[in-house]
Parts: C-alpha cells; sequence; structure tokens
C-alpha cells in the first residue's frame, strides 16, 4: 500500500492534500530527498538526511525535524506500508502563505511530506542498458540544491523519450553535467571519470557510494570535466542514482557506447554495490 504523511496525519498517498497556498505548490519553494528501502530497510538514509539538511539550509528553511526525529518518522513510515524494495519520498516546503506572494511567510511552519511507493528499477530483474541523448543543460546555477522545482527536468526526459530514448545527459558550455535525474559517469582504458562535485551538478549520495567503492576495488578514477568529445569516444557511460543504483547506457545520440552492452567496468561496479548493499541490510 502507498502510505503518505503530511504535518502529523497518515493517509493513503492519493487523499493527501495540501493547500493551494503552500508554497511549494505555489513556488516551488522547497526540497526533497529519495531514499531507497531494500528488505524494509532504509539504506543511505543518514547521508540523505544531512543532504536534506544542507539543501534547506541554502535555500533559508529551519530544518523542522532533528536526525533521530526524521528516522523515526521514516521507519514508521515503511512499516506502515506493505513494501520490502521501495523509495521513500521526502519533501519539505517553507509552508503555506497566508496569500500568494513572493516574500517568505514570517513563522509559517514548514509542510512535511513521507511517501513510500514501489521503485521497480531496484529489482536487478532486468537491466536493459539505456538509450540515451545529448541536450543543452539550460538550468539554473544551484544544482546542487535537490530542489522541488523539477520543470526543467521534466523537459529533459521528456525530450528524450519523445525521440525513442530513455534519458538525456547534460551539456553545459561543451562540457557533460549529468542527466536529467542522475549522475553520470565514462570509463575511458579502465578509468572511471565524472564531473567534480560543484553547483553545476547534485551531489548524489550513491554517487559518492559508487567512487568509494571504485576507489577501495582500485580502480582508477578521475573527477574532472567530460568534454562532449570524450563522451563520444566513451568505452563505457555509466549513471547512477538512488532508484537505479549503477545502471549501464547502451546508445547515446543513437550511436552504440562500446559494444552496446553494460562494460566490465560498469559489471564489477554493479557487482560491489550489490556485496555493499547485501552487507548492509
Amino acid at each position: 500500500m502507498s502510505i503518505a504523511y503530511l504535518n502529523g496525519e497518515w493517509n493513503p498517498m492519493g487523499e493527501t492534500k495540501i493547500s493551494v497556498l503552500d508554497r511549494g505548490f505555489m513556488f516551488g519553494d522547497g526540497v526533497y530527498e529519495v531514499v531507497p528501502v531494500y528488505e524494509r530497510k532504509p539504506f543511505t538514509l543518514k547521508e540523505h538526511l544531512a543532504r536534506l539538511g544542507r539543501s534547506l539550509a541554502e535555500i533559508k528553511i529551519t530544518n523542522p525535524m532533528d536526525e533521530l526525529t526524521w528516522v523515526a518518522l521514516i521507519e514508521e513510515a515503511i512499516e506502515r506500508s506493505d513494501e520490502h524494495d521501495a523509495l521513500v519520498y521526502i519533501q519539505v516546503t517553507r509552508g503555506a502563505s497566508a496569500s500568494r506572494e513572493h516574500v517568505w511567510p514570517k513563522q509559517t511552519p514548514a509542510t512535511v511530506l513521507v511517501m513510500v511507493y514501489d521503485a521497480p528499477t531496484l529489482s536487478r530483474k532486468d537491466v536493459t542498458p539505456y538509450k540515451m541523448i545529448t541536450l543543452d543543460d539550460f538550468r539554473w546555477q544551484k544544482g546542487h540544491i535537490k530542489s522541488v522545482s523539477l520543470v526543467a527536468a521534466g523537459l529533459f526526459k521528456n525530450e528524450a523519450v519523445s525521440r525513442g530514448a530513455d534519458d538525456s545527459i547534460l551539456i553545459k558550455n561543451g562540457f557533460v553535467t549529468e542527466a536529467s535525474a542522475s549522475n553520470v559517469y565514462i570509463v575511458k582504458d579502465g578509468v572511471l571519470i565524472t564531473p567534480p562535485t560543484s553547483n553545476a551538478i547534485l551531489h548524489g549520495i550513491t554517487r559518492h557510494l559508487v567512487l568509494s567503492l571504485a576507489r577501495g576495488d582500485k580502480i582508477s578514477v578521475e573527477e574532472r570535466e567530460i568534454s562532449v568529445a570524450e563522451l563520444d569516444a566513451a568505452d563505457e557511460v555509466i549513471i547512477s542514482s538512488a532508484g537505479h543504483e549503477v545502471w549501464p547506457v547502451g546508445s547515446v545520440n543513437g550511436a552504440p557506447v562500446g559494444n552496446g552492452e553494460g562494460g566490465v567496468v560498469w559489471q564489477r561496479l554493479d557487482q560491489l554495490f550489490q556485496d555493499y548493499k547485501s552487507a548492509a541490510e
């Protein structure tokens, strides 16, 4: 059952309602996190809650809960649902204003939403390499904030789908930033390369884990800018996110990447990730 918590009340997801004056609805004035759940246990929860706190601080919303309260709430949400492998969605907005205006309301309690829902990509039953296209990254310069303002991400994703692809890889000033909802890596001559941590990309929790696992396994890692030419010449292209873990890319702009299947570095990273996940359960 898809369950949702909103400001102290539990209801089925489809019956959960907010005020039309909530600033998340009106202005996209809020942030979110997506936490994977394996066998009813949240994965990398501490790291996700830390990033939630950083995003809230960036847009000057006071975190409505401390870490222990968040953990208890999320564990209760999982317990109330009947999902085993799932995603927990956390959203915090600036709350409901008395009227629609750009000036932030004073002393308005934040809106807190937590939902639990199924995530088919976590089953690992069918890992089909993605078809990707490249698109110009026209977003704002605060990509490290996990904002609920996702109009651009929707445009990127739907443009890709309309062209028969699964998603898009974004290019800014001739260099790769990320995909519409995931971090991007290339592999060349056995070296795993990913754009550097900056305000241009989301500081992915899964990205951080993947890089840590790679280094621990003696895979060569470079965090640096990736040109379009390097993307086109890559031996492998990989994406990662909470919902996809580590996922192979089979083609970019219609041209196959390697043999069009997951390459040896992706296979190794995926195994490392699955082993780490199993040890954490």
